[in-house]
C-alpha cells in the first residue's frame, strides 16, 4: 500500500472521527437511550506481547548477524516496521485506526445492541494547501449467519467467522474504494474482520486486504492475522499473510511472509517465524525461496537468532524455540494472493 493510501484512509478515519462531533449534516436516524460502542485497545494488547516496532539501532555493532539489524533493509525492519504493508506495526496502526472508526459510527442500545442506521456526513479537510469537501456513508447492519471468506484468503482465515454486524463504509471522493468491517461483541469476545480495498484512489494501484482479530476479554489472549494484495501500474505484485497469537502467559507466536515478483528475471518469496518472550528472550528465523514456487529454500539466506528485551544480544539457544520456528507453519507460495481479494459480503 503507497503513501497514497496512507493519506487517503487518513481522511476517512477523520470523516468518522467526526461524524458525532456535529460536523457537517448530520442525516444520521438513531434516537433515545443511545451510546457509543467501548472496543477494548487491541493495539495496545498486541504491544504489550509482540517485540517492539524496530528501529536500526546505533553504537557499538551487535553480535547479531548483520541481516537482522543493518543496511538498507534489515530483516527486522520487514518484520517489526511499519512502513511496509506486511510489518506487523503498519497491520497494527491500520486496525486501530479503523477500529477508532467504529468506535465513533456504532451506537449501542441499553442492552448493548447495535443500532441498526445508516449515518452520513460532510466534512472539508486541507488536502495539499486545498480545501477538500468529503462525503462520507456508513451503515450497520444485523447478520443472520456466519460469514464465507473468499477462497484466497481461506489459507490464513479459515472457511467461515461468525460475526453478528456489518459495517459497510464508503467515501464517495473515492469511488472504487470500500471499507468493510465485521463485529462480534460479548462478555467472552471480541471478534472483528476487517476488509479494506483501493483506499488510495489510485485505479492504476490496486490494493486489497482482510485482517482479523479475535480477543478475550477474560485474560487478554488474542489471535491477529490477515492477508493482503499489492500491484502497481508496471505489474509488480506484492503480497503477504501474517499471524500473531499470544497464550495467558505473555508469549507470542509469529509467522509471517511476504511475496515479490520485483526482482530481476524472478520472483521471491520470505518467510518469517518466530516466537517466545519480547521482555526476556524470542527466537527468529528467515528464510526465502527464488523463484518464490521452489520447493527448495534458498540456502544463501537462512538466519535464525535469539534476542533478548528490544533486540539485543542474547546467548539463549535457538534449539529451545524448536516450536516456534517449525518450518511446517511457514505461510507458502500458495497462500499468496495473486489478485484482487474480495470482501467477505459481496451482497453489500
Amino acid at each position: 500500500m503507497s503513501r497514497k493510501s496512507i493519506v487517503a484512509i487518513s481522511l476517512i478515519a477523520f470523516c468518522g472521527l467526526m461524524l458525532f462531533a456535529g460536523c457537517g449534516d448530520d442525516n444520521t436516524t438513531a434516537v433515545g437511550d443511545t451510546t457509543p460502542l467501548e472496543l477494548i485497545d487491541i493495539a495496545e494488547i498486541i504491544e504489550n506481547v509482540a517485540p517492539p516496532e524496530f528501529s536500526a539501532p546505533t553504537g557499538s555493532p551487535s553480535a547479531v548477524d548483520s541481516a537482522w539489524l543493518y543496511g538498507e533493509y534489515p530483516l527486522l525492519e520487514k518484520v517489526f516496521g511499519s512502513e511496509n504493508p506486511p510489518t506487523l506495526y503498519r497491520n497494527i496502526n491500520d486496525f486501530k485506526m479503523f477500529m477508532d472508526i467504529v468506535e465513533m459510527i456504532v451506537r449501542v442500545d441499553a442492552d448493548g445492541n447495535f443500532v441498526e442506521d445508516t449515518y452520513t456526513d460532510t466534512t472539508t479537510e486541507d488536502i495539499g494547501g486545498t480545501p477538500t469537501l468529503l462525503h462520507y456513508s456508513a451503515t450497520v447492519t444485523a447478520l443472520d449467519a456466519a460469514t464465507d471468506i473468499p477462497a484466497a484468503a481461506q489459507a490464513v482465515l479459515g472457511e467461515t467467522i461468525d460475526v453478528d454486524y456489518l459495517i459497510a463504509i464508503t467515501l464517495e471522493e473515492l469511488p472504487e474504494g470500500l471499507v468493510h468491517i465485521g463485529v462480534k461483541i460479548s462478555e467472552t469476545e471480541q471478534t472483528i474482520l476487517l476488509y479494506d480495498a483501493n483506499m488510495g484512489g489510485e485505479s492504476d494501484d490496486p490494493e486489497s486486504s482482510v485482517k482479523y482479530l479475535s480477543l478475550d476479554p477474560s485474560d487478554s489472549t488474542f489471535v491477529f492475522k490477515g492477508t493482503g494484495y499489492c500491484a502497481d501500474a508496471d505489474e509488480n505484485i506484492y503480497s503477504y499473510a501474517f499471524d500473531i497469537t499470544s497464550d495467558a502467559n505473555s508469549d507470542f507466536s509469529y509467522r509471517m511472509s511476504w511475496y515479490s515478483n520485483d526482482i530481476p528475471d524472478s520472483d521471491l518469496l520470505g518467510c518469517i517465524l518466530g516466537g517466545g518472550n519480547k521482555d526476556t528472550e524470542f527466537a527468529l528465523m528467515y528464510r526465502q525461496y527464488v523463484p518464490a514456487d521452489s520447493a527448495v529454500m534458498d540456502s544463501t539466506f537462512m538466519y535464525d537468532a535469539v534476542f533478548g528485551p528490544d533486540y539485543s544480544d542474547s546467548e539463549g539457544l535457538i534449539t529451545d524455540y524448536a516450536d516456534y520456528l517449525d518450518e511446517e507453519l511457514i505461510f507458502g507460495y500458495d497462500v499468496m494472493p495473486q489478485a484482487m481479494l474480495t470482501t467477505p459480503w459481496e451482497e453489500y
